[in-house]
């Protein structure tokens, strides 16, 4: 399909566009295949299935009446009634394609060019190759098109290339299931991994109750840090980036859409450096004066050696898809083991229509990412001020996940940050003191045990740790 041009484009700049990308070449197709796989369907009912499951779209087939065959197959199938020759000539009659198609004529013969259906998953393997290339050169085309409207933003251009590569390569990357037995092997070598490990099979979250719950951030896990303003969300993201990063060396990215990023170097460096605050080093409040910055360098010098592998972004209003190009192109020059956002409500969605479902589609697209990179994607959310208005301690519940049902439903984890100290609260229903305290409330688990963890905070630093047996930290300065 040829690329519309505006108007105002000289002719002979539209036909170079146009015609640039194929040269006057048909694009790729396999019509002899195509005609293969369709009769062999025809014959075979796990022919149908195979059929189905591999190829995920008519547009697969290159002929137009190959894909309206397909089209009554797949219609037959998912009613629950078998595709034979009879039955598809009357599904293509009763959708109207028939005539178009060629009639019973031209179905009886795809029937006919095929013995059995051996072979079929390599056929429908070339075929979704050279759907893959159509794609690729339509793609190419259009963009091309596009690219010479001043109107167009060129990141927004380079941000839907990539949505459609990612989309294909996900499309070409299908994998057959396996059988219990064939994954016998490698549940027991995960299984002796984690025995070796002592239950960490994830990145370390730098907090062992934590570590202890979870395993460690879990590769492909969408877990959602979500609490009311105040509760010290930034911090712990940032906690959890430093300790992948910065302590293990894990290749981690931090999405900011709220705070700049000399402001979060100003956070990570008074988390490195004792007895001065995030405001402290904001106000520039040194009590030696310029003298003393060199000393602070000194000891923040953790973040210069060893902060490669800690990527951080603040691009505003980042959409879903600027952030999954962004991943995709830091993970091909080191792989992500750790992908943070802060936070959820600012992004921008794919998914035009009420805020609930732009949210919606966000979250979707985060767990999407996370299996992708087979790495942890932890998002930050806001909660909704319904918090506040109930009385007590004001425990926040998964009812009260901000603008989308969907969150609960696409999150593997949700952990809750709350403190008691903030609403007054002396103690913790077990008796621990709740001053220089958080509490990480495991709501949802998919993958183990919902429980809650206290760890010790200094937020002024935005430094966690474990908590000491008398309920407190000797960490903290």
């Amino acid at each position: 399909m040829s690329p519309s041009l505006p108007p105002r484009f000289p002719d002979a700049v539209r036909r170079a566009v146009i015609s640039a990308p194929t040269g006057g070449q048909l694009p790729p197709q396999a019509l002899d295949l195509e005609a293969a796989v369709l009769g062999a369907a025809l014959l075979e009912a796990h022919a149908q299935r195979t059929l189905l499951a591999t190829l995920p779209t008519e547009e697969v087939f290159y002929s137009a009446a190959h894909q309206q065959v397909y089209l009554a197959i797949r219609d037959l199938v998912q009613q629950g009634d078998h595709a034979d020759l009879l039955t598809v000539v009357a599904q293509l009659r009763h959708r109207g394609t028939l005539e178009r198609t060629g009639g019973a004529h031209f179905v009886a013969r795809l029937s006919q060019r095929i013995n059995s259906a051996a072979h079929l998953d390599t056929h429908c393997r070339i075929l979704l190759e050279q759907h893959a290339r159509r794609v690729i050169i339509r793609a190419g085309t259009e963009l091309t098109a596009h690219a010479y409207d001043d109107g167009r933003d060129p990141l927004t251009l380079l941000t839907d290339a990539q949505t459609r590569l990612t989309s294909l390569h996900r499309a070409l990357e299908t994998r057959p299931g396996q059988t219990a037995a064939a994954a016998f092997d490698a549940t027991f070598d995960r299984l002796a991994q984690a025995i070796g490990q002592q239950g960490l099979t994830g990145i370390p979250t730098g907090l062992t109750q934590l570590d202890g719950l979870t395993g460690g951030w879990q590769p492909g896990d969408l877990i959602i840090l979500a609490a009311r303003p105040a509760m010290g969300k930034t911090a712990a993201l940032l906690h959890f980036a430093r300790t992948a990063a910065l302590d293990h060396g894990h290749h981690t990215a931090v999405f900011s859409l709220e705070m700049p990023t000399l402001q979060l170097m100003q956070r990570l460096v008074a988390s490195e450096v004792p007895g001065y605050s995030n405001s402290d080093l904001r106000r520039g409040n040194l009590p030696g004066g310029l003298p003393q910055v060199a000393h602070v360098r000194e000891q923040a010098q953790r973040l210069q050696t060893h902060g490669h592998a800690l990527h951080l972004d603040d691009t505003p209003g980042l959409s879903i898809q600027q952030l999954r190009a962004k991943c995709a192109r830091l993970h091909a020059q080191h792989p992500l083991s750790l992908v943070l956002v802060d936070y959820i409500q600012l992004m921008r969605g794919d998914q035009k229509g009420n805020r609930e479902q732009e949210v919606g589609s966000i979250s979707r697209s985060l767990k999407e990412l996370a299996k992708e990179l087979n790495a942890p994607v932890i998002a930050l959310s806001q909660l909704s001020r319904d918090v506040e208005k109930r009385g007590g301690e004001k425990r926040p519940l998964l009812s009260d996940l901000r603008e989308s049902g969907s969150l609960e439903q696409d999150a593997d984890c949700i952990a809750f940050l709350w403190r008691g100290e903030y609403y007054h609260i002396a103690e913790y229903e077990d008796g621990t003191p709740t001053a220089d305290t958080i509490l990480f409330d495991i709501a949802k688990h998919r993958n183990g045990a919902t429980d809650e963890v206290i760890a010790a905070c200094n937020l002024r630093r935005g430094v966690f740790s474990d908590l000491s047996p008398t309920g407190g930290s000797g960490s903290f300065t």
